[in-house]
């Protein structure tokens, strides 16, 4: 098996590049990554997962945070030559969300023999057009949760911050500030032919349920199921929102009669005015926006639940 390994070695403040070299002696004499790259910034784990495809690389392995794994599997996604290689984890970073969705082991050493083994599960990804942050279309895929609004403003806020405070205290600390500003905004499109058109302050899309270190925005979502649970708040106060915060954890906050939620497949949303849309914790542009999933499109290395 050709394998890859595309480590960001920034993430978990420098644990996984650290932490790689004794992973590589845990494997013994077992499968192993032929090739190691470290990524060198944002952006870069887009060009070595493209190049690994190129090379007809069979499994891709990342060590790192959901953003070094989106980066990951937008490259390989556009990438047009070599087939779609299986992609593998082993979760260093801030949140770490998208494995909380599969069985992978309970430390980093068996994370890696998972990632570079048999079992191999077909998740779905989602494709989105959007206005890019420098006003240009473009297209990006997300395999986890993908927002817009309030959630993708305390994205922008806590990355702005992040060199100062990190974890799960800087994201609420994020929410707190952004709270103060809240910006309401009228949403208005369609999922699957069904129209939408409300005062909301954020929406979501989920095919994994979680976000923002263990937060089940999306408790009825699944990486297997082939459809986005789509979200929407409707005309939320401040203290509302502070109420809903904790019960997210538990994905209590869907049963509130102000969250709107349904499943679909293909999601068109316009706002007034633009909001910042995030995707794996990272900004990648604003509305309006186009959702289309792609069941069973993408074999990465887990056990389902």
């Amino acid at each position: 098996m050709k394998c890859a390994a595309i480590i960001n070695p920034v993430s978990g403040r420098g644990l996984a590049a650290r932490e790689w070299p004794r992973l590589l002696e845990s494997l013994g004499s077992g499968v192993r990554p032929q090739v190691t790259w470290l990524t060198e910034g944002p952006g870069h784990a887009v060009l070595l997962a493209a190049e690994a495809r190129r090379r007809g690389c069979e499994r891709i392995v990342v060590a790192g945070g959901d953003g070094t794994l989106n980066e990951v599997v937008n490259g390989l996604w556009f990438e047009p030559a070599g087939r779609l290689p299986i992609v593998g984890m082993v979760p260093f970073g801030t949140g770490c969300d998208y494995v909380r969705n599969f069985h992978t082991g309970s430390n980093p050493a068996e994370q890696l023999r998972t990632a570079l083994g048999d079992s191999v599960v077909k998740v779905g990804v989602g494709s989105c057009r959007l206005k890019g942050l420098d006003g240009r279309p473009v297209e990006k895929v997300f395999v986890m949760v993908l927002g817009g609004g309030f959630d993708a403003l305390v994205v922008k806020r806590f990355r702005q911050q992040r060199l100062v405070r990190r974890g799960k205290s800087a994201y609420a600390l994020s929410v707190i500030q952004e709270l103060a500003l809240l910006r309401p905004f009228r949403l208005v499109g369609e999922a699957d032919g069904k129209p939408i058109d409300t005062q909301s302050i954020l929406f979501a899309a989920g095919l994994g349920r979680y976000f923002g270190g263990g937060m089940m925005i999306a408790p009825g979502a699944s990486p297997v199921a082939g459809h986005f649970q789509l979200l929407w708040g409707e005309s939320l106060s401040r203290w509302e929102i502070l109420g809903l915060f904790p019960k997210i954890y538990l994905g209590k906050h869907v049963g509130h009669p102000q969250i709107r939620s349904l499943l679909a497949r293909r999601v068109k949303l316009f706002s007034d005015p633009e909001v910042y849309v995030q995707a794996e914790g990272e900004l990648i542009g604003r509305t309006p926006i186009e959702l289309v999933v792609h069941p069973g499109s993408l074999p990465f290395a887990a056990t389902a639940e």
